[in-house]
């Protein structure tokens, strides 16, 4: 595992031999701006092009921000598009214990409009990893 991207809000691990991206928000996310979360989105884009991960387990369980809608689009017409462009295969999340934290989060994966890959949602890390690395 090698970290390829930390700040105060998320740290990101890449798992060359699996073809996959490990991200942790933690809890500061509580004061995150709007602003701030589409800099680390677009700071995301940039190393999802260069390691081109097939799988992604994303740890939002401490993650406090709500997902505007205009940034839920964001990331479809953005993020969802390099996902279909690099071949990205699934997305298993760790929910946050914040209810409307989560509806954010699982509307924001509705939005997908490129249909390319498969998103699940977890409470346990370990079924997170079965079912990313089942075929």
């Amino acid at each position: 595992m090698n970290t390829v991207y930390e700040s105060k809000y998320l740290k990101v691990a890449h798992h060359q031999t699996e073809q996959m991206f490990h991200y942790v928000f933690n809890e500061k996310t509580w004061n995150m701006t709007a602003e701030e979360y589409l800099l680390h989105l677009q700071d995301f884009i940039k190393i999802i092009r260069k390691y081109r991960p097939k799988r992604i387990l994303g740890d939002m369980a401490d993650f406090n921000f709500v997902i505007p809608p205009e940034l839920q689009e964001w990331i479809d017409q953005h993020l969802f598009s390099v996902y279909a462009e690099i071949g990205f295969e699934k997305i298993a999340i760790l929910l946050s214990t914040q209810y409307i934290t989560n509806l954010s989060i699982q509307q924001t994966m509705e939005e997908d409009s490129t249909l390319a890959f498969k998103s699940e949602y977890f409470e346990d890390t370990e079924a997170a990893k079965e079912w990313l690395m089942a075929a």
